[in-house]
This record gives structure tokens, sequence and C-alpha cells, in this order.
């Protein structure tokens, strides 16, 4: 196994840990910034911060796994393996700009509030870590135009599962916070669909990016 194999197989066990580490304490007990309880137990999942956190640690027990494979049989890791790699990094990447751009100067309790106990591990570590690994460690092939729009399923159906929940609990001009979780829609339903197309649109640059970059490393090796 070649040194940056060694170093991709290091990096996606740490990630894996801590997406475990992470969702255990999000599950056991309600580390949250806010002052009260906003979720609970299995709540937590309609948080896209929590899905993606989840799906990267599974996504790099699956790269695990089949580098493990590789080492001892010489096969490559199977291309599937590698797009949902690229997937789980967009959604972290996009989780990562959102805490830092726009979440973070929202809460009462401070920018770096954000940035403790299991959300640490959310907000900042894995998704560093999981994308230091896949953009300069992590062998890829080529992928192909078609594939910055596959990879943002995810977010497309997460897009209109949120606009579903906050349209559906939209009263007298205003929409509870219970139901508005990221308050996108505090400043009306026209500001939420701004800001989920907004959301797209940085999804996809960060695909495309990530897309050519990928390429460019393919092409020089």
């Amino acid at each position: 196994m070649e040194k940056k194999q060694k170093i991709a197989l290091v990096l996606n066990i740490v990630v894996f840990l801590m997406a475990v580490a992470g969702s255990i304490l999000c599950f056991c007990e309600v580390y949250v910034v806010y002052t009260k309880p906003i979720e609970h137990g299995i709540g937590f999942l309609k948080f896209f911060t929590l899905q993606s956190n989840i799906f990267a640690g599974i996504t790099a027990l699956i790269y695990i796994i089949f580098s493990i494979i590789q080492q001892k049989t010489q096969k490559h890791i199977p291309f599937v393996v590698r797009i949902l790699r690229y997937i789980a990094t967009i959604d972290l990447i996009l989780t990562f700009l959102v805490v830092a751009l726009f979440l973070g100067f929202l809460v009462e309790e401070g920018y770096f509030s954000l940035y403790v106990n299991c959300n640490f591990f959310f907000h900042f570590a894995i998704p560093v870590i999981s994308t230091i690994s896949f953009i300069f460690f992590e062998e890829m092939p080529k992928l192909k135009l078609k594939h910055t729009f596959i990879a943002l399923i995810h977010v497309f159906l997460y897009s209109i599962f949120y606009l579903a929940v906050v349209l559906t609990h939209f009263k007298d001009g205003a929409v509870d916070l219970v139901y508005d979780w990221y308050a996108f829609a505090q400043r009306g339903i026209a500001i939420a669909f701004v800001c989920a197309a907004v959301v797209f649109g940085v999804s996809y640059l960060t695909s495309y990016l990530l897309y050519k970059v990928n390429n460019k490393r393919a092409s020089d090796n």
C-alpha cells in the first residue's frame, strides 16, 4: 500500500470513529448550544448536519473495508465507493460553510458555541479531515460531468423535505423555529426559497470544484 493510501486509510478511520463518538453524544444526551433542548434522541436525524456526518461515517467505513481488501488482493476500490466518498465530502463541506458563514452569527450563545461537544466533530473536525483525505490522499479515477449533478441528490431531497415542513407549519406570517430549525424562513417564505436556492447553488459549486480538482489530480497521476 502506497503512502498516500495509508494516510487516506488512517484519516477515514479517524472520520469513522469521530462520527460514531459524535452520534453517541448526540443521541444519548442533548449537547446543543441553545438554552433549552431543541430535539431529543432520534429527532436529531431531521438535521442535515447529523445526516451528512452519519453518511460520512458510513462511507468512511466502506472505504476502510475496501482499502484493506485492496491491500490484500491488489484490486482497485470499486468506483461506487469513490462516488459515495465524493457525495459525503460535498455534504460535509456544505455543513461546514452553513455553520461558519450563517448559523454561527445567529446563536445568542456566541459564534464558537457551535463548535463544542458533538458539534466540534460534526461542524469542524469531520468535514475538515474528510475533505483533506478526499482531495489530497484518496485515489480517485476521473469523474464525468454528470456526477456533479448526481452528487447533489441528498441536498436536493433534503431541500424538498425542509421546505415542505416549513410550508405546512407556516401560520399568521411566521413559522416556529421548531419547524424552521435553520431559521431560513424567519423573514418570510420567499426568503426561505432564496436560502434554499443559495444552498443548492453553493452545493453545486462545491461539487463542480471537487470534480475539477479530482480530475486534475487523476490526470497528473
